[in-house]
């Protein structure tokens, strides 16, 4: 019988032993996953902090997503009274920061391209010195702001007006 409780006191002694070692394992597998999100995600306090101290746009190299060219009418005013003179053909692009931007501007443009041509046939994109020549700058705002309107703000960093030609009535 001694040997019995020997042998019980030696294998309850080494269970104890297996059981202390798998918990201390435990805690040093949950000890070091909690030190590797707290690294990996860092504090919330930070990421605003950066975050306001940093501009919203993204940056790097600029996309583009070129249109079909637009008609821009000519109109001479004088006497109260204006007179169809002619169009501009104007070929724009619109660029934007990374790829996701310029698929939704792909994706949109059919709308876009509808946009455009409603803030031209609303707006005068003319100099004020030369009425019979087209505001490049002015033009690219007008439709800027009609972009910002159908892609909401921040998608479309600007509209350029890469060329435009002129042809009288």
């Amino acid at each position: 019988m001694s040997q019995d409780n020997a042998s019980l006191e030696s294998e309850s002694g080494s269970g104890k032993m297996l059981l202390v070692l798998g918990l201390l394992g435990g805690l040093a597998v949950g000890g070091g996953l909690g030190y590797f999100y707290s690294k990996q995600f860092g504090s919330h306090e930070g990421a605003t902090t950066t975050s306001e101290a940093k501009p919203a746009k993204a940056e790097g190299k600029l996309l583009s997503v070129p249109f079909d060219r637009l008609a821009v009418p000519i109109y001479m005013h004088a006497n109260g009274s204006s007179r169809f003179v002619g169009n501009y053909f104007v070929d724009i692009k619109v660029e934007t920061h990374g790829e996701e931007n310029q698929i939704k501007i792909r994706k949109a443009q059919p709308q876009l391209q509808q946009a455009f041509l409603s803030a031209i046939s609303k707006n005068d994109m003319m100099r004020d010195d030369a009425p019979l020549e087209i505001d490049v700058d002015k033009a690219g705002d007008i439709l800027k702001k009609k972009a910002d309107e159908v892609l909401g703000p921040g998608v479309a960093e600007r509209v350029l007006i890469m060329s435009a030609l002129r042809v009288s009535q």
